[in-house]
């Protein structure tokens, strides 16, 4: 019986400082890059946060990769989202 590969995990964290955001996509083997965008509370800055992050979201699901799960861990600027390709049902 044929092995299943293991799912693809990318961990994304991001830093919100109500002027700028700032994601940090790690993959496999150590691979990182960053990713910055605008933000803020005028209406400049909420639309400008939210392309940003539709932009970096739409790129991981055009390659292949699903939202699992988001975590915070109480620090009110950072949010961690899970993306996996693979999973197996």
């Amino acid at each position: 019986m044929a092995q299943a590969a293991e799912p693809d995990i990318v961990v994304v964290r991001v830093y919100d400082n109500g002027g700028n955001v700032e994601a940090s996509i790690s993959r496999a083997n150590g691979k990182s890059e960053m990713v910055k965008f605008n933000g803020g509370l005028s209406d400049k800055g909420i639309t400008d946060s939210g392309q940003g992050y539709q932009k970096l979201i739409a790129r991981l699901y055009q390659e292949g990769y699903r939202l699992r799960s988001t975590f915070s861990t109480g620090q009110a600027a950072f949010t961690t989202l899970v993306f996996v390709k693979g999973e197996q049902p």
